[in-house]
Order: C-alpha cells, then structure tokens, then sequence
C-alpha cells in the first residue's frame, strides 16, 4: 500500500511539473508567434510604399533594393530584441528552478517529492528526503537493475560471447540482476575512484537449441532432443544470490564548487570504466518444460535439480559508461556446470547494459 501511494505522488509530481513545463513554453511560443506575424505585417506595409514608390517613378530600381534592405534589416532587429526580451522574462521565471535542480535546494514545497523520469538510460527514480551535497551524492545507496544475454564457453579463458557450439540460443539466454548498492568516493572530494559494493539477486536463463531440454538421469545432467510431442520452450534457470565489487573510475572528471570546496560532480555526464568482481551462491535450480501433446493440447512442467550445477560462483566485470548510460560484460571464472554436466560449455559469460536506478 505504501508503495501504491509513493508510485502515486511521483506520477502527480511528475504530471504537474510537465504541465507546468507546457504551458509556459505554449505561453512563450504564442507571445513570439504574435510578434513576428504584428512587424512582418508592419514590414510589408513599409515595403508596399516603397514598391509604390517605385511603380509611380519617385524611385530608382537601385534605391527600391537599398530601401527595402533596410526596412528588412530594421524589422529583424525590432523582432530579435522583442524576442530576447521575452526569452529572458522566460528565463527569469525559471532561472531558480534550474538553479535549484543543480543544487537540489529546492522550496519547501518540493523538498520531500519524488522524481521518476524515462530517459536514454532507461528509468530512474530518486527519492529525495531532503537537500544533499555533492559529497552525499557520490556516498549513495541505490538499486539497480541490469540486464544481459548470456552464453556459455569451452573455458574460463574464454570471452566470445557468441559460441555457436553452445547448444545455447543465443539472444534468448539471458541473466537479471537487482543489485542493491552502495558507492563511496575513494580519496579526497575531487577523486574520480569510487568503489561500488552490495548484494545482488540474479536469475540467470539458459535456453537450449530446439528441440533440445535439459535432462536429468541417475544424478547426470545432459541435454537430449525432446520427443513427447512439439516443443514450444525449455529452459534452465540458475539463481543466485551474489556479492559483487566494483573500482569505477571517470576518465574525464567534472567538478562543482559547494559551500567554498570543489567536489567532483557525478551528475554531470562523464566517462567512466570499471573493473570488479562478484562471488556467489546457488540457491536454486529450475528446469522448465512448455509443449504440445499428439493431440495438441498444451502442457508443461518444471522440476528443481539435485545435480550438475555447482553450488559456488565466482567471476570478473569489466564496464564502460556514459552519463547514466551503463554497458558491462561479466564472466564467470567458476564453471557453472559440474562434472555430473554432460555439456559441451559449462562457463558462463554475459554482455548487457543497466536499464534502470532507484537512488535513495
């Protein structure tokens, strides 16, 4: 319920700032559009003497160009510091909201609103309890929520994430991760080092060529082509609970000045890369079975398995981000599958991207 009702006033926060949004740039939109139709129309009617002139031979063709040129020209600059007025009446209007969401010192009115916004980068969401400093949104906890394909490879050394042999479809193998994080600046308030730790939750997907499912015999694991009628799905799904670490660094560092100190500003868009590695444990194993019988009536069941996926998890992540835009590649150093796995690949190797944050 409470989350019903903090979706709720972020949906209203969000509505009401963009109508606010619209009718100021609908009211600025309609002021210039009047101001260019009142002096084109006052132009013309200069222009129109000036023709008039012209036609009746109080002018040369010479002196007609000259003199409308120079109505031209003066209309221009009557429009131009018309419309820089009322853009900077535009400007004054919204120059302390700007102002205050770079800083986040907001009114008192909105200090305590939510803020969820669709962008590049996918959904992030910060709820905001009070005003922070620079420092404080560097040492923040979130959560994120990444998504990758996955593959699996001969071996450990291995990092193509596009191995054929396989028996994996690639593109609908898949692995989810919610993390929940924290990050902490590493050195001084202008270090581009920040470390990045937490707990994770990931779900990791392995579908295997059609018709192939997994089977699981006399504590054997091994893949088989299906034969109870047409295969719609099969699948294998790994849970995990992991810890992951993470060094990040900003290549192009950007800073900002609060309360007499510079701090590096992480809300500015900046390069960055990050090396790290994460170690886990299984918590279970799920093979899942969609099909149609002979007579095409639809089934499907699922069971856990006792054997052919190791219990413990270990693996290295090296990402590459812009701004809120995140992509990583993660492999598994551990095999997934054990000895009782009769597979051709057991290790497991992901590429994927972070699709959304919830800063807190």
């Amino acid at each position: 319920m409470k989350f019903k009702i903090l979706l709720l006033a972020m949906l209203s926060s969000f509505a009401t700032a963009q109508t606010t949004l619209d009718n100021q740039m609908k009211s600025y939109t309609e002021k210039v559009n009047s101001i260019v139709s009142t002096e084109k129309a006052n132009m013309k009617a200069e222009t129109d003497k000036i023709d008039e002139a012209f036609s009746s031979g109080k002018i040369t063709k010479s002196e007609q160009i000259a003199q409308k040129e120079a109505v031209s020209k003066k209309y221009e600059a009557i429009i131009n510091d018309k419309i820089e007025n009322e853009r900077q009446q535009l400007e004054d209007i919204t120059k302390t909201a700007v102002t205050n969401s770079v800083y986040n010192t907001k009114p008192d009115t909105l200090k305590s609103k939510n803020v969820m916004v669709f962008g590049t980068s996918g959904l992030s969401i910060k709820i905001k309890k009070r005003d922070r400093s620079p420092k404080e949104y560097i040492n923040t906890s979130a959560v994120s929520v990444g998504y990758a394909f996955a593959n699996l490879t001969k071996d450990k050394g291995s990092f193509n994430p596009f191995e054929n042999d396989s028996e994996m479809r690639i593109g609908n193998s898949h692995s989810v991760e919610v993390q929940f994080r924290k990050d902490k600046q590493l050195g001084s308030f202008t270090s581009p080092w920040v470390l990045r730790y937490g707990l994770a939750y990931r779900t990791d997907t392995y579908m295997p060529k059609r018709p192939q499912v997994f089977v699981q015999d006399n504590s054997q694991l091994f893949l088989e082509d299906f034969q109870e009628g047409n295969l719609k799905r099969s699948k294998l799904r790994n849970v995990y609970l992991t810890l992951p670490i993470e060094f990040q660094l900003y290549l192009n560092p950007k800073y900002t000045e609060y309360d007499g100190k510079q701090y590096l500003e992480v809300r500015k868009k900046m390069w960055k890369v990050g090396l790290g590695a994460y170690a886990g444990i299984n918590t279970r194993s799920i093979v899942k079975v969609k099909y149609h019988n002979e007579n095409d009536k639809f089934k499907k069941y699922d069971y856990t398995l006792d054997d052919g996926v190791n219990a413990f998890l270990f693996g290295g992540k090296f990402s590459l981000g812009y701004g809120g835009v995140n992509l990583f590649i993660k492999k598994d150093f551990t095999p997934i599958f054990n000895s009782k796995a009769n597979l051709p690949n057991k290790n497991g190797i992901q590429i994927g991207i972070e699709i959304a944050n919830i800063d807190f």
